[in-house]
């Protein structure tokens, strides 16, 4: 088996999973072995965590809940959780509950682990995975980054959804809570829930609920001292685990996840997600969400400038997120960075005030945050239009959310994703798509040279008329000239 399969999954179109389910029946083929668990190192770095898993004899594929619940597990399943030991470092046969395993390190990606074997591995097993370790290692680390990548999105995309919803609410507080539940019911696939309030006489009380038994919402007792939750651990955990478990169980529920509304360590209020199903669990990607819903109930009690304060966080969150995009390829770091500084000259260049200088500053450092959200050729489509989604509802510049939808129109209406042209593109995005194109071409790629600002000047009246607005072609080779733009991380 070449590389190339061996990164295949990297590129293919897939979920995180699929993506993990290839490659472990990648790892079978070559080893020669019908079972092999893939296990990634937690966030503090002294455990592996079982990622993914692949078990014999045509069973279904193995992926570890990080909350419990959901149905009992009957047949022997491989350790949910390892401690990091200095022995992790090397190859080395390994008891496990599902019988000796061949455990390979995966240059600090995390463990895979194969078998059944004996006492040693087969001499296939060995030479595979060795020869194999470098693509194994990449393709985990790819796809782990890359499904953070969209948890991160996903979780940006909904609060972008909260803010649309709300816009016309006045932030009433049922109104508020009761649209942070729905969209947590649906982004969880969760069967039911409720967010509770802290009320004038001090308890606390059910202020939005969806899908909760008749029997069970009248025997909900949420004082902190005696209810349905432990509160001791609350402000340190950002969690609330069940008192009484077996309690629950009896009342059908299957699985809980709940998380407090703190402010210091005085209970403001609970929001809770359950399930009755045999099936329903929660991982960490629930509990993000639920903390991010939960973060905008408190901070709503807490001061009616819960909307600006919001979304100067979240903007804060979305320029990291494209950061995180420009790191993950040499050619690319500090890319918007420097399409925001080129962007804002070229701006200033053009006689726009302070306010539209800095709006395509803003539009600069977050243009490209949308190519999180899919895979190549989707992200290439629609990371304009998903980027300008997520901050449109912002209290910005109306230009920032204008820059980013547009930035990859032409002058000549062959761009997209509308196909717009002339003045039909607002005048933030033919600026900003200058300032992109100055960027791409100065900083170069894996397969082509990085152009020098002769070049630039020389392509830029190429295109004046095409690509790009005249005018802002014009603007950008007088900076050029006078040596005033940022090209490819260095000043020219």
């Amino acid at each position: 088996m070449t590389w190339q399969q061996l990164l295949e999954p990297l590129a293919a179109e897939v979920d995180y999973e699929e993506k993990l389910d290839t490659l472990l029946d990648h790892v079978a083929t070559l080893t020669g072995l019908p079972a092999a668990y893939l296990y990634v190192l937690d966030e503090g770095g002294d455990h592996f965590h079982l990622e993914r898993g692949r078990a014999p004899h045509g069973a279904p594929a193995v992926n570890a809940p990080q909350v419990e619940g959901g149905a009992e597990v009957i047949e022997p399943t491989p350790a949910l959780e390892l401690p990091v030991t200095p022995e992790d470092a090397e190859p080395r046969v390994v008891p496990t509950p599902v019988g000796r395993l061949y455990s390979f390190p995966l240059d600090g990606a995390g463990l895979v682990q194969v078998g059944p074997v004996s006492r040693s591995a087969p001499r296939r097993a060995r030479r595979a995975l060795d020869e194999s370790a470098f693509p194994l290692a990449l393709v985990v680390r790819k796809a782990r980054e890359e499904s953070l990548l969209r948890s991160r999105l996903a979780a940006l995309a909904a609060r972008v959804d909260a803010a649309q919803k709300l816009a016309g609410s006045a932030l009433d507080v049922g109104r508020y809570v009761a649209l942070l539940l729905e969209l947590a019911l649906r982004s969880t696939r969760t069967e039911a829930g409720f967010v509770a309030i802290l009320d004038e006489d001090g308890r606390l009380r059910i202020r939005a609920e969806h899908g909760l038994p008749e029997a069970l919402g009248a025997r909900i007792d949420l004082s902190p001292e005696t209810g349905m939750f432990d509160w001791s651990a609350a402000a340190d955990s950002g969690a609330l685990f069940p008192r009484d478990p077996e309690a629950l169980l009896a009342l059908g529920v299957r699985s809980v996840l709940a998380v407090p509304l703190i402010e210091g360590r005085t209970p403001l209020g609970v929001f809770a997600l359950l399930n009755f199903g045999e099936s329903g669990t929660f991982d960490e990607g629930s509990l993000a969400l639920l903390e991010t819903f939960s973060d905008q109930i408190r901070e709503m009690l807490h001061n009616d400038r819960l909307f600006r304060d919001f979304a100067a966080r979240y903007l804060g969150t979305v320029k990291g997120l494209a950061r995180s995009l420009d790191a993950r390829r040499p050619h690319t770091a500090g890319h918007h960075e420097r399409v925001a500084a080129n962007a804002a000259t070229v701006a200033a260049a053009l006689g726009h005030g302070a306010e539209e200088v800095e709006a395509l500053r803003t539009a600069g450092l977050i243009h490209d945050a949308g190519m999180a959200g899919g895979g190549d050729y989707q992200a290439d489509v629609d990371h304009p239009s998903v980027g300008a989604g997520l901050v449109e509802q912002l209290p910005l510049h109306p230009w920032v959310a204008a820059a980013v939808a547009a930035h990859h129109e032409w002058w000549d209406g062959w761009g997209f994703p509308l196909g717009s042209a002339g003045e039909a593109i607002p005048r933030a995005g033919r600026i900003l798509a200058a300032a992109e194109f100055l960027d791409e071409m100065s900083s170069g790629d894996p397969v082509r040279a990085p152009w020098g600002a002769e070049r630039l000047i020389e392509e830029l009246g190429v295109r004046s008329g095409t690509q790009l607005e005249p005018a802002v072609a014009d603007a950008a080779i007088g900076l050029l000239r006078q040596d005033a733009l940022v090209l490819g991380g260095r000043e020219q």
